[in-house]
């Protein structure tokens, strides 16, 4: 079992210093056309780089795991993205472009996509330090066309609020939170709630309102929660 957040950045070899060579446009999409892209920006040297895609499923028992997609199977995969390698200088600009592979499909799906640097810079001495090749895995959430089902809840206690995604769709959770009265005092803050699973996050004193919306194109607000 792997933890979304635990994959936001990956690290891909590991030595005393650290670089970044290059920078991605954001780290999640959600997909609700057939064609989207993505862009790479170099940020010194150059920086080969190869792509990975994995599917996220989530268990009966809310568990989330992670598969990596085999080109035996490239036939299958939801997306094909392209290119597959890529060649970053410094200032380079790359669109990487993500196809819907085939018609949009009734289940919702989750992808992590990797950018991973095969780092012929990094192999560089730097110092008293080698460079580490940093690389990013952006996940893309790509709506269904199957109609909602079940419901979606929350519920605080013990300075917590959790989010409980009983319904067979990827939602957006926009958070509004005042702790007190007057203009200036909210803070508002977005969560992608997968389907079949729990999410706490820590609340302080005041109101929370949750808005709860699709991830199609339409982004239709589904429900209201005040706690």
């Amino acid at each position: 079992m792997i933890h979304l957040k635990r994959l936001a950045i990956l690290v891909v070899i590991i030595f005393p210093a650290f670089t970044r060579a290059f920078q991605v446009d954001t780290l999640s999409r959600i997909m609700t056309t057939d064609h989207d892209y993505l862009l790479l920006t170099g940020d010194s040297g150059r920086e080969y780089l190869y792509t990975e895609l994995s599917r996220v499923q989530v268990d009966r028992a809310g568990n989330i795991h992670e598969t990596p997609l085999t080109p035996e199977h490239i036939q299958d995969w939801p997306v094909i993205v392209e290119p597959g390698e890529i060649v970053l200088d410094q200032g380079d600009e790359v669109r990487v472009r993500i196809n819907r592979n085939g018609p949009q499909r009734q289940d919702d799906i989750v992808l992590g996509l990797s950018f991973i640097p095969e780092s012929a810079a990094g192999k560089e001495k730097s110092g008293s330090g080698l460079q580490i090749a940093v690389g990013y895995k952006v996940w893309l959430f790509i709506p269904g066309t199957a109609p909602l089902r079940g419901d979606v809840t929350a519920s605080r206690k013990d300075g917590k609020i959790v989010i409980n995604n009983a319904t067979n769709k990827i939602l957006r959770v926009a958070v509004s939170h005042c702790s007190g009265p007057g203009a200036g005092k909210c803070d508002d803050n977005s969560i992608i709630s997968l389907p079949g699973t729990r999410k706490a996050f820590d609340a302080t004193e005041g109101k929370y309102v949750l808005n709860v919306h699709g991830t199609d194109r339409m982004q239709k607000k589904i429900k209201v929660i005040t706690l």
